[in-house]
């Protein structure tokens, strides 16, 4: 295994930072030899829990939220995000049904199924005020999630 690299970023909670957090990621996913693929499912999942982050838990206000990244070549790639929203455990929403027809589904839910289907790892815990989001892809080539 070779040294491990991390990227560790402190935002502040809106979506208006996020185009250029996802700059300063990518590059730092290139310079760490992050292969593209797990780079690209970790870029899908942050824009989705960040962009949940910023306008659920702080209602488009914004606030702290920090964000940590480390790479273990070759084999783990994880995240943590870190926000002082109001207690919300994503682990524990129910699968929506996305077999029903659109105008028969409840709204709402799809972002943390797309994240879902995307990680590799998913899990939550509330750590006093704050909530703890650790995510991460597979790194295998040939994952389906």
């Amino acid at each position: 295994m070779k040294n491990p690299v991390s990227l560790r970023c402190d935002l502040h909670g809106t979506v208006q930072e996020l185009p250029a957090f996802f700059e300063r990621l990518e590059a730092w996913a290139d310079a760490s030899g992050v292969p593209p693929g797990p780079a690209a499912r970790l870029g899908l999942m942050l824009d989705e829990w960040l962009t949940n982050v910023a306008m659920h838990a702080y209602g488009s206000q914004g606030g702290p939220v920090s964000v940590q990244v480390d790479f273990l070549p070759p084999e783990i790639l994880q995240c943590v995000v870190r926000d002082r929203g109001p207690a919300f455990d994503p682990t524990g929403i129910e699968e929506p049904d996305v077999g029903v027809c659109l105008d028969d589904r409840e709204i709402g839910g799809l972002g943390i199924h797309f994240v879902r289907r995307l990680a590799h790892h998913f899990s939550y815990r509330r750590d006093g005020d704050c909530n703890e989001v650790t995510l991460g892809p597979s790194l295998l080539s040939n994952s389906n999630r």
